[in-house]
């Protein structure tokens, strides 16, 4: 979802964090460039069945298997609770019982795993945080997760409060075929570009300015 991708009237992706730096990595590197739709649940088995390379959004926790392959880390994006209870640690979520908390298919959140297994919290599945959004805003849930940065377009009303759960390193994982000498381009690669201020600059580039649906409101991401 956006700010991460966006796309045209023909579903290709033309810009966005993802896309800007996977597209700088290659540059740095001179290679060829092909983005394939891939649903998030299948991209271990896509880059174990060497259909895909690398996908540069990704999280060591959210994958089990140990023959993939990291480069170094790229950015932080951390995730949040956005809540309309107060809430403002993890362990404040141990008072409830059954809360409703918007969570979005394919994403694993381990921090969340003990609440829900002592039914403190009840996940609500949507597609993309943008729904898990929606369904919160029309009071359906207590609370949504959504990635820090793709936070950043929603508003943020004065009765929100905001929990940070990890501090998610954010990688490319990598094929498990794929050979180290590459592996370790893609790593010094990232590093340059870290380094030279341009992952910064593409951050910067997606980080909208504050969206206020009234004077009081304030970003997600504040």
């Amino acid at each position: 979802m956006a700010p991460q991708l966006f796309f045209d009237e023909n579903n290709t992706p033309t810009g966005g964090i993802l896309f800007d730096i996977t597209h700088a990595i290659a540059d740095k590197l001179d290679l060829e460039l092909e983005m394939l739709p891939i649903p998030r649940k299948r991209i271990e088995q896509t880059l174990v069945r060497n259909i895909i390379d690398m996908h540069c959004a990704a999280n060591k926790s959210w994958y089990t298997l140990s023959t993939l392959q990291w480069s170094s880390v790229i950015y932080k994006n951390r995730d949040i609770l956005i809540n309309n209870q107060g809430i403002k640690s993890l362990a404040e979520l141990a008072n409830y019982k059954q809360l409703k908390v918007g969570t979005s298919l394919g994403y694993v959140y381990p921090e969340l795993i003990s609440y829900i297994k002592n039914n403190n919290i009840l996940p609500v599945s949507s597609v993309s945080p943008k729904d898990s959004y929606k369904l919160y805003r029309k009071n359906k849930v207590a609370g949504f997760v959504i990635p820090e940065i793709e936070a950043s377009p929603f508003i943020k009303e004065i009765t929100d409060s905001v929990v940070i759960l990890n501090n998610n390193d954010i990688r490319c994982v990598l094929a498990p075929s794929m050979k180290k000498s590459r592996v370790d381009s893609i790593s010094d690669a990232i590093e340059q570009l870290k380094s030279s201020g341009d992952i910064d600059a593409i951050l910067s580039k997606y980080m909208p300015e504050p969206k206020l649906a009234r004077e009081d409101a304030k970003m997600l991401a504040d």
